[in-house]
Order: C-alpha cells, then sequence, then structure tokens
C-alpha cells in the first residue's frame, strides 16, 4: 500500500504514514525493504486489485477513511480465508505443522465468501 501510494498517487513518505496510521520510519523502513519483505502477497491478483483499489480511494482529495478500512478489512479477511499466510507461517515456525491448523478457519458462512468476492469484480 506505501509503494502504491508514494509511486502511483506520488505521496511523500510523511503523507503516506498519515494515510496509514504508521510513523514515517515505518514508510521509510517498507520503502527500503526492510520490512514487510517475508511474504509476497501481490502475486494473488484479488489482493493486488484490492490494493490498487484502496490506493486509489486513500489518494483521492477527500478519502473516505471508513471506507478504506472496510476494504483492508475484507483484503484482510480474503488472505486469512484463503490461507495466504501459511507458507509464512511454517517458515516461521519450523515445527509447527501447518496441516490441519484452524487458525485462519475463522466462522466464515457462505454469506460472507459471496462479500469477499466482490473484491475481484473491483
Amino acid at each position: 500500500m506505501a509503494k502504491r501510494l508514494q509511486d502511483n498517487y506520488h505521496m511523500t513518505q510523511q503523507q503516506v504514514a498519515e494515510c496509514l496510521g504508521v510513523t514515517q520510519a515505518s514508510v521509510s523502513n517498507y520503502a527500503r525493504k526492510t520490512r514487510g519483505i517475508m511474504v509476497n502477497l501481490e502475486s494473488d491478483s484479488t489482493v493486488a486489485k484490492a490494493a490498487d483499489m484502496i490506493a486509489k480511494e486513500l489518494s483521492s482529495d477527500e478519502p473516505d477513511n471508513r471506507e478504506a478500512l472496510k476494504s483492508m478489512t475484507e483484503v484482510l479477511d480474503y488472505i486469512r480465508f484463503n490461507k495466504l499466510m501459511c507458507s509464512l507461517h511454517g517458515d516461521l515456525e519450523p515445527g509447527f505443522r501447518t496441516e490441519g491448523c484452524y487458525a485462519c478457519d475463522g466462522t466464515f458462512s457462505g454469506k460472507d465468501f459471496d462479500r469477499l468476492k466482490v473484491l475481484v469484480g473491483s
């Protein structure tokens, strides 16, 4: 998200930090790839499209932070529901067996899954 806001919308690190509710140092760490490099969620097209959509909203003249937060929550649910973090978890905890793990299962219903599909159409 930070990279998109800087590259696509020409925001400064300070502006990005304020937008995302993090420090400028955090944004600098993302830019230098000293933070957030352990897993590449960009390879999932739904996550990438959602990040584009959220960055566009946050960079608008009158951003709707509630809408951006809603979209962020939805994409995080998508990541969890589709177990996109399992390989990272396995790498960080080599003794932990990710097979059969239920931590990411949550309590999704069919209705919830349909809500997540909206991200793909955006």
